[in-house]
């Protein structure tokens, strides 16, 4: 009787599991950053959509781009804190909805040590370094070399190194002449690293990181959902302490055109994917 009656709790416990797990959704963040800084970072978005959705929401990441574009295919995460290319991929083949965007643009860099070059020309024949070669960062100065003389793969090697972090550090090691950051990763290094660099060119302004969800969980819960997280972001105190560490300003709805205009990166995205 001991014995049924222990494996009758055993499998009560097991069916808890399960019902937990199936109802645990997953925010999954682009490792533009490490895991570490990552989870500091959007521990109160997670909260909040935590609340939210009145189920448990763990964050997720993935060792990097390639590894989380892989998983945002399979329907691995239930929301996305994503680069716009990789959004607006999942938007059109991938099953996701968009949900809000930070108000403000995104501003590449070009930076270099003190003592580094100020012309682009300089970098002829060198090696500009860079977190992942599918970092929306990483497309946008593609093109922008490209339409200013450089080739990237033929006239400047584009060395991707893992993170933002692990890429200006090259920079400081004179293992490339360059590297590509933002200037909302540059004010989320650590001071001394960013004292000593300097901004070689600034990028034209890109849209920035974007937060869509998958479309399982039904029009009526997606649309409560984006209300609740553009009240939180823009009218909560904790909201905007979030906005502002991510450099967000606050955030607002994705507009068609907002999406429209990824186009041409996306051709690109796909270019080097295949």
């Amino acid at each position: 009787m001991a014995r049924k009656f222990l494996l009758l709790c055993l499998t009560l416990c097991s069916l808890v599991q399960a019902a937990r797990a199936a109802d645990m959704l997953v925010l999954g963040v682009v490792p533009y950053l490490s895991a570490r800084k990552l989870a500091e970072l959007y521990e109160p978005m997670r909260a909040q959509l935590q609340r939210s959705l009145g189920a448990p929401v763990v964050l997720e990441t993935a060792p990097d781009y390639q590894s989380y574009l892989a998983r945002t295919r399979e329907g691995r995460y239930d929301i996305i804190a994503t680069s716009p290319y990789f959004g607006r991929l999942a938007q059109l083949e991938q099953g996701y909805v968009p949900l809000a965007r930070p108000l403000t643009n995104l501003e590449p860099l070009l930076v270099t040590r003190m003592d580094g070059p100020h012309e682009l020309e300089a970098l002829r024949g060198k090696v500009v370094s860079t977190s992942d070669k599918l970092a929306n960062l990483t497309l946008a100065a593609h093109r922008y070399l490209w339409q200013n003389g450089l080739e990237p793969g033929r006239d400047v090697t584009i060395r991707p190194a893992g993170s933002h972090a692990n890429s200006v550090q090259a920079l400081l090691n004179g293992e490339s002449a360059a590297a590509i950051i933002s200037v909302t990763t540059m004010r989320q290094l650590h001071p001394g690293t960013t004292a000593r660099v300097r901004v070689m060119k600034r990028l034209p302004h890109i849209t920035p990181l974007l937060y869509l969800v998958h479309r399982r969980l039904g029009a009526t819960r997606i649309d409560g959902l984006r209300g609740q997280l553009l009240q939180f972001a823009n009218h909560t105190e904790v909201g905007r302490l979030f906005s502002k560490e991510l450099g967000h300003d606050g955030l607002k709805e994705i507009t068609p055109a907002d999406m429209k205009v990824l186009d041409p990166y996306v051709q690109d995205l796909k270019v080097i994917l295949r």
